[in-house]
């Protein structure tokens, strides 16, 4: 097993941990009366979560370093972020539908999954696997427009940078050397900036669409990127579990004043 190998299942294990302690205080917020969709659609996708973790580590560690199939975790990954739709999806109190909500969310997620399948090949399991995300973000879009809980500016701040980590991905699939170099930089540059800025606006909003969206950047930036990005994409991903809770928590807190 190589050095990233063990690292990868290090910080899987790490976050498995941080999964069943959200998992057991999920579970403790139900019993206490809180008994309602959001919570049990969060508890089935962490548990998701989990199970998709278990699997990636038995495999890495039964056959390690060596490309993974069309396996269990990836399902288990996509039940979790339908699960997490259908939780947010009982948040929304506005059902109104806009067009360029739902174009935005397919066309991003969309060029998502062509790099996807530009870095892998895999062109069968991206696009089939993808599709969840395109849900999820247009959920996500809809709950931060409806709730105001940022601003237009803010909005069309972030929707500009998450759109220029993906044109300066496109270079970086064939070029190399200083131009490579460059553009390598500018782009996980704009890439951890805007994740840093999710991380600052979940803090102060303690919004669970906001925490939502916060996690799925980190999603995507873990599919986006290299050895050492990835690795720390993987360690913010790790930090935004107990975030999401305490602002799913909240959720129910506000719903009950």
């Amino acid at each position: 097993m190589s050095g990233l190998t063990l690292l990868d299942v290090i910080m899987t294990i790490f976050q498995s941990v941080i999964l069943v302690v959200v998992i057991v205080r999920t579970v403790q917020l139900m019993k206490s009366g809180k008994n309602e969709f959001l919570p049990f659609f969060f508890l089935l996708a962490m548990v998701s979560f989990l199970l998709s973790n278990l699997y990636w580590i038995a495999y890495d560690v039964l056959k390690p370093d060596t490309r993974m199939p069309i396996a269990s975790n990836e399902i288990g990954e996509c039940a979790m972020i339908l699960l997490l739709s259908a939780g947010l999806e009982s948040l929304l109190k506005d059902k109104k539908r806009i067009l360029g909500e739902i174009v935005f969310a397919f066309l991003f997620i969309g060029a998502n999954i062509a790099l996807w399948i530009a870095w892998s090949g895999e062109w069968l399991q991206d696009i089939l696997f993808g599709i969840p995300y395109i849900y999820f973000l247009w959920i996500l879009i809809r709950g931060i427009r409806s709730r105001e809980v940022l601003a237009r500016k803010e909005l069309l701040l972030a929707a500009v940078m998450s759109i220029s980590v993906l044109i300066l991905q496109i270079p970086l699939l064939c070029e190399k050397g200083f131009l490579y170099e460059f553009v390598n930089v500018v782009c996980f540059v704009v890439m951890f900036t805007l994740m840093v800025w999710l991380g600052v606006k979940s803090f102060r909003c303690k919004d669970f669409f906001v925490t939502s969206t916060f996690f799925l950047w980190t999603e995507l930036a873990m599919f986006l990127s290299p050895v050492p990005y990835y690795n720390l994409a993987f360690g913010v991903n790790i930090i935004v579990l107990p975030i999401m809770f305490t602002s799913m928590k909240r959720e129910l807190v506000d719903d009950l004043c």
